[in-house]
């Protein structure tokens, strides 16, 4: 079954996410194990990231032993962040092999 879960961070900015990710790479692959996709984008205030997860475990495993860490290092409470998870109870995407990544 898989998981969605939706952070609204009003501390994050573009440069800070640049920090948490090349913290999160010095651990492991970016996307980690149990997760299928992660999209970033502006809130107000703040920052939006929408990650989707196979299983409940792997999203808890990944923020307790990574991205906690990860975030600690930017200097941002990652508790100041709105966080729903929810069970995704249908997912469709198109070709997304033209769609827009990170260098």
């Amino acid at each position: 079954m898989a998981y969605c879960q939706i952070l609204e961070h009003p501390d994050l900015t573009l440069d800070k996410m640049e920090q948490i990710t090349e913290h999160v790479r010095t651990t492991g692959p970016v996307l980690p194990e149990g997760a299928r996709l992660l999209v970033v984008g502006p809130a107000e205030p703040g920052m939006r990231v929408i990650t989707i997860w196979d299983s409940e475990e792997a999203r808890e495993r990944f923020v307790s032993e990574r991205l906690g860490p990860a975030y600690d290092a930017a200097g941002v409470s990652l508790e100041r962040g709105s966080v729903v998870v929810f069970e995704v109870l249908k997912l469709a995407a198109g070709d997304l092999t033209g769609a827009l990544q990170a260098a």
